[in-house]
């Protein structure tokens, strides 16, 4: 089976005819009809296209024809932030709601507390005046700003009040 068959083979599953999946995938029609007939090759951008759109193929099935059609599991193709949650089934509610709880729990790390502050600033202040240095300056780092990005090329900014 070579690559057009691959291609029939997808537009047989969608139930598509050639205009459909050209408009579809988001090419010409005569670029498809070409690509039938047998004329040209499928262009690397015509293969992207495919696999962008029907992300249930499985790239070695289409590209070199081995292996099933479809893929076993849905991969992402970029890193995620959060890699042991899927949040592309969640609302944007959900999201928001376990983004904030995230970005709280952050703070709450990296913020020192109080009475650690107090120790450290005596642990130096007492160091500094055995060697006779310079008064220490205690400095308080907070997250005033955290952004997300997305795989879609959006992002979200999160600020601290």
């Amino acid at each position: 089976m070579d690559l057009k068959d691959r291609i029939e083979k997808i537009m047989q599953n969608e139930a598509m005819n050639a205009v459909q999946f050209a408009s579809e995938i988001g090419i010409q029609g005569s670029t498809l009809s070409h690509i039938l007939n047998g004329r040209n090759k499928p262009s690397l951008e015509v293969m992207m296209k495919i696999l962008k759109r029907f992300d249930y193929i499985n790239s070695d099935w289409l590209i070199f024809g081995e292996g099933p059609m479809n893929r076993t599991e849905r991969q992402s193709k970029t890193p995620t932030l959060f890699d042991s949650q899927d949040l592309s089934n969640t609302n944007t509610v959900n999201y928001t709601q376990k983004t904030e709880q995230k970005i709280e729990s952050l703070q709450s790390h990296f913020q020192q507390k109080p009475e650690q502050k107090e120790i450290i600033s005596e642990s130096v202040n007492s160091k500094i005046s055995e060697e006779n240095k310079i008064a220490p300056v205690v400095v308080e780092k907070i997250i005033k700003r955290i952004i997300v990005y997305f795989n879609d090329n959006t992002f979200q900014e999160f600020t601290t009040t």
